[in-house]
């Protein structure tokens, strides 16, 4: 029986040990939105995709399986990530796992995490202007941040620049009031 493969381009946002050679992985796809994905046997030393994993964005190769996608093949993207990327990642996924459940197509969603991905990778500044820039849109986008004065030059922005992040960085305090309230009515 042949299965149908599908290629997406893929942030991996959570990782956690399954089984004694499996790891399940939480990726977030443009395609298929965020998806629990199975990679077996790539504990051991001898799997070829053990190391391509290691980085956080990846194109993924997948089939749908019955309870969970299967991982059948990867390949890493851009330079391995940097503790900024790495501490995006992880306070943002926190979120992403939070508040997106079953899988929905989420092109804009993943843009937007995107984005912020690829200015940690390129520039020095601190990791807090992007988090702020990635989790005002996604609330905005789920339906959980009403918009407002303060996060209206935010979600209209196509991308992230540095102005945007001074403009961040100066309303710091007001956005992220704006975000723990959302969060907090949330009642996730």
């Amino acid at each position: 029986m042949a299965y149908r493969h599908y290629e997406t381009r893929g942030l991996i946002l959570n990782a956690r040990a399954s089984g004694e050679a499996n790891r399940l992985y939480a990726i977030l796809t443009p395609d298929f939105g965020l998806v629990r994905v199975l990679a077996q046997g790539v504990r051991r030393e001898k799997s070829k995709l053990r190391y391509q994993l290691q980085n956080f964005s990846a194109e993924v190769t997948l089939i749908k399986g019955r309870e969970y996608w299967r991982l059948v093949g990867v390949r890493a993207t851009g330079a391995p990530a940097n503790p900024r990327q790495i501490s995006f990642c992880r306070r943002v996924s926190s979120v992403l796992l939070r508040l997106i459940h079953g899988e929905e197509a989420s092109p804009l969603i993943f843009n937007d995490v995107d984005l912020a991905w690829r200015h940690l990778a390129v520039t020095a500044t601190a990791s807090a202007p992007a988090e702020i820039f990635a989790l005002v849109r996604i609330l905005s986008r789920l339906g959980y941040l009403a918009p407002a004065t303060v996060t209206a030059e935010i979600l209209a922005a196509e991308e992230l620049t540095l102005d945007l992040i001074a403009t961040i960085a100066g309303r710091r305090r007001a956005l992220i009031g704006e975000i723990n309230a959302s969060l907090s009515a949330s009642g996730l």
